[in-house]
């Protein structure tokens, strides 16, 4: 039996949002996206964040000014005091001994430093995605929140140094790395100005560099690329993707509904078989095709109805379920009568008698159609016969089906 590949639904927009409508996809990926990340009801979540956030904050600032230290070791530079806490590292060293792009390297070296750990983990949650097909929510968690710790870096480090005041120049207190260029242009040229500047264009290249990486985090790797995805469905042109009908399964669900079926026995010797009809649609009139005189009619569909009856040993018969495949592949089960589906699914099975919804009287519609049932041979039960024409199969309709 033809059935159709299973692809990703599709998505309720229309082909074209309007700006309330944008507004509202960017608020649904903000929450989907940060659901992980935010406080909940449940009580462990709340708990999980503040565990992440503390942990990151120390990898961050423990990370940044370790990188520091190393590259005044590397400059051949004295370190008077390296001394860790909690909110802040105390490294004091003599600022006189360094050059101006030196004083620049300082800068920076703690923002390079966290983005490219931050690059480490991205790769490292691509090798995850790639070696085992997902990325625990624990780790993609971690990943995301050092992501955002790694953004917001230079202002973290300007706000803690605001407030233990090493904004200030004194050769007893570190000074902070948003007023290092400051300070050294104004003890070499009398004015920080300059200073200033070369800070904002330094941390505005780092911030756009930090941005970029995390962005491709949330989009590709973060929650195995749920924010992407939830993008695309929200945003893709009618059609794009493929929507399944509501009541729509796979032909193996069908095939467990068809053996349960065969294996079922009531307490009072019931029993259940499956009648299976095709239905072909060819078109009535040549004349009105396009194709050449004489040619025969071309087939305009097909169908195929199954349906699960229950047999009384009264020889009562009673519909249970009943199921339609389309033309296109698609198995849909029916609730209630065939009348009231498409025009594809509007037989009523029944031996010798031609119904359907359209009108068949002459000029009703441009291309008459013509039904052609053709029924499965049935196997006859030894211990309760059905119906004349019921047309029960059992395993030659799953053989049917499945081809």
């Amino acid at each position: 039996m033809r059935q159709r590949e299973p692809i990703r639904m599709n998505n309720p927009s229309a082909s074209h949002l309007c700006h309330a409508d944008q507004q509202e996809t960017l608020c649904n990926i903000s929450k989907e996206d940060m659901d992980l990340y935010t406080f909940s009801l449940h009580w462990p979540r709340p708990l999980l964040a503040l565990l992440v956030t503390v942990l990151t904050w120390q990898v961050r600032l423990y990370l940044h000014y370790c990188s520091q230290a190393l590259m005044l070791h590397a400059l051949a530079v004295p370190v008077n005091r390296f001394q860790l806490h909690a909110h802040t590292v105390e490294l004091l060293y003599q600022t006189s001994l360094l050059h101006t792009r030196e004083e620049m390297a300082m800068v920076v070296v703690g923002p390079l430093t966290l983005n490219a750990f931050m690059l480490l983990l991205v790769l490292m949650a691509w090798g995850c995605q790639l070696a085992f097909g997902s990325l625990p929510s624990v780790l993609s968690l971690l990943v995301l929140a050092q992501g955002v710790w790694t953004f917001l870096d230079p202002l973290a480090v300007f706000l803690v140094d605001a407030v233990l005041g090493n904004l200030a120049y004194s050769p007893n207190t570190p000074v902070g790395d948003a007023a290092k260029l400051y300070w050294h242009f104004y003890r070499t040229d009398q004015s920080g100005a300059a200073g200033v500047v070369i800070t904002l264009l330094l941390y505005t290249v780092l911030s756009l560099l930090s941005s970029t990486i995390l962005l491709l985090y949330l989009l590709r790797l973060h929650n195995d690329g749920r924010m992407l995805d939830l993008f695309q469905r929200l945003t893709a042109k009618e059609g794009t993707y493929f929507l399944p009908h509501d009541l729509e399964l796979s032909n193996q669900e069908l095939s467990y509904i068809v053996k349960k079926a065969e294996q079922w026995r009531g307490s009072n010797g019931e029993r259940r078989k499956v009648a299976v009809c095709d239905y072909t649609w060819t078109e009535e009139h040549p004349s009105l095709t396009l194709g050449p005189p004489g040619a025969p009619p071309r087939e305009a569909g097909s169908s195929t109805h199954v349906s699960v009856y229950t047999l009384f040993t009264s020889g009562l018969r009673q519909r249970h379920r009943h199921f339609l495949r389309h033309s296109d592949g698609a198995i849909v089960e029916v609730i209630g009568d065939l009348e009231g589906a498409e025009p594809e699914a509007s037989m009523e099975p029944s031996s010798g008698q031609r119904s359907t919804n359209w009108k068949e009287e002459e000029g009703s519609f441009p291309a008459h159609l013509r039904e052609r049932k053709r029924r499965k041979p049935l196997l006859r039960s030894r211990r309760v016969e059905p119906l004349g024409g019921s047309g029960c199969v059992s395993s030659i309709a799953l053989q049917d089906l499945n081809q």
